[in-house]
């Protein structure tokens, strides 16, 4: 494991979750986002400890447990640490079970629950975060909003220019592997990548996949998410020229783009297409009927 610098006192580290770390001048360190596991969580541990760094401070970007697990270990350890997120995404870190629950549509069960064994052991969030200028330790960040993957989600920028994003964009190796991204408020998530193209920065980093980017990679890459967004966009409302259950839906994605699901993942994409329905009907451009027990939705002739 080992720090790599991007610019300035601002650093990542590869991971399964990439992890962001800034190095203050005392040779302290605000953390983003440490990832999964305790056994990351020592791994992170032994090697602060090594450089002699001390962890002050921990940011999780938004409330999904392979970017926040490992943080109950570290500020167990470094016991001045504080634990940093959004109201929203405390809500749920807090309480894990609420996101069991939410993505279920219901009391989760054995099959959806077992999928999270490895979430590390569960967490307080001692502050929360607003969008706007923050201080810590006498430094400048800047809390950005990318509401979208998740309620919760946000950005840190530092005065390096570089813009920790977590999975607020994926890059092109996740979106073929997964095809189907995980999307709680689509509106929100295409108005986050238009504004990530808005933002001043030099260097981005994202959660997942090879973590540093250009400006301009992150600007593709954001047009690429767009891009895969609104290609099931059109393959639904393709689907609702004729009536259909959101059941019927579902399954025409998988089928048609060749998906390839376990328990956990058809519920998350099962959770995607109900949040790109309820985009269409935001909009006005979607109806729908109660026949026979099920609920038949269809676009607005």
């Amino acid at each position: 494991m080992q720090l790599e610098n991007i610019k300035g006192r601002s650093y990542y580290l590869k991971g399964g979750t990439n992890t962001g770390v800034y190095i203050f001048e005392d040779n302290s360190a605000l953390v983003i986002d440490p990832g999964l596991s305790n056994s990351r969580a020592n791994r992170l541990i032994k090697m602060f400890e090594k450089q002699g760094i001390k962890v002050k401070y921990i940011i999780n970007t938004h409330e999904h447990s392979d970017h926040y697990g490992a943080s109950k270990v570290i500020l167990d350890h470094f016991k001045d640490c504080k634990s940093l997120s959004s109201y929203d995404a405390k809500l749920v870190i807090d309480n894990p079970y609420i996101f069991n629950m939410y993505t279920y549509g219901g009391k989760s069960n054995r099959f959806f629950d077992d999928n999270f064994k490895n979430r590390g052991e569960i967490l307080r969030v001692d502050e929360t975060l607003d969008e706007g200028k923050i201080i810590l330790n006498n430094e400048e960040f800047e809390i950005v909003n990318l509401k979208g993957h998740s309620l919760g989600h946000i950005g840190v920028m530092t005065k390096d220019k570089v813009l920790y994003l977590g999975d607020s964009l994926l890059n092109e190796n996740i979106l073929e592997k997964f095809n189907f991204p995980f999307i709680i408020d689509v509106e929100s998530e295409l108005n986050t990548l238009e504004n990530i193209k808005n933002m001043d920065f030099d260097f981005g980093v994202i959660g997942h996949g090879n973590p540093l980017l250009t400006k301009k990679e992150v600007f593709d890459l954001a047009d690429y998410n767009i891009e895969t967004i609104n290609k099931y966009i059109e393959q639904i409302k393709g689907v609702l020229d004729n009536k259909c259950t959101q059941e019927e839906l579902l399954a025409y994605i998988i089928e048609k783009n060749n998906l390839i699901l376990n328990y956990k993942e058809y519920y998350f994409s099962k959770s995607t297409l109900a949040s790109m329905v309820s985009y269409l009907i935001e909009k006005d451009m979607v109806e729908y009927k109660i026949e026979c027990g099920k609920i038949y939705y269809s676009l607005k002739k």
